[in-house]
């Protein structure tokens, strides 16, 4: 089942985890729409907007860290720098729900197809047949598997989940954030000195890529 408008165009890119998250945190998600276009696609793993489960481990991956960070918000052993940042992250991961109720996001659920490539992508077994040599996470694992099966962009930033793109499907086309945010300071849609700045707000958020879109700058 697809969370999608009837009005919206066609998919172009499913995204992970990763960079749905990233994008959400410095609260600039329109440069995903800039860059990959609208609407964009999301495994329900990553988000799932009518989400029923109480064991936050099993929760879709947005969702759980939505949760995770209203926890930390409350935690009374944090300072109340880290409990405000908590509450902003927590904020501004939330508007991934109303994206999808607006059609700018696409929530489907994996084929069978998309499904058995998924297990092998999760496999301790399998996954030498991918030339990784751990398994996937899950969101990575669904996102390539939906990726592959519709022949959409793969917009990830996860190192294994790209080795394991080229092992199946070589020059498959791909978007990294640094990419992304490259492009879009070259479509004038934000500047290269706030490229720069939004990959290190990003970076202080967590993320581990260690250089800039624009490192001349």
């Amino acid at each position: 089942m697809s969370s999608r408008s009837p009005e919206s165009e066609p998919e172009s890119t499913v995204v992970d985890t990763v960079v749905l998250r990233y994008f959400l945190l410095v609260d600039r998600v329109d440069i995903l729409f800039g860059v990959l276009g609208s609407p964009l696609v999301l495994s329900r793993i990553v988000f799932d907007p009518d989400d029923p489960r109480a064991d936050e481990l099993s929760m879709s991956e947005i969702v759980r860290s939505i949760h995770v960070q209203t926890r930390r918000a409350s935690d009374p052993t944090r300072t109340r720098e880290d409990r405000e940042q908590a509450r902003k992250n927590g904020e501004r991961l939330s508007t991934v729900s109303e994206l999808v109720a607006e059609g700018q996001m696409a929530v489907v659920d994996m084929t069978e197809e998309e499904r058995r490539l998924f297990m092998g992508l999760t496999s301790v077994r399998e996954t030498g047949e991918f030339g990784i040599r751990l398994p996937l996470g899950y969101g990575e694992a669904a996102t390539l598997a939906v990726a592959l099966g519709r022949d959409l962009v793969f917009a990830t930033d996860d190192n294994d989940a790209l080795r394991a793109l080229d092992s199946i499907a070589p020059g498959h086309p791909r978007k990294r954030i640094r990419a992304i945010l490259i492009e879009a300071a070259d479509a004038g849609i934000i500047t290269r000195a706030e490229a720069n700045a939004l990959h290190e707000e990003m970076r202080d958020l967590g993320f581990w890529d260690r250089e800039s879109p624009f490192p001349d700058l």
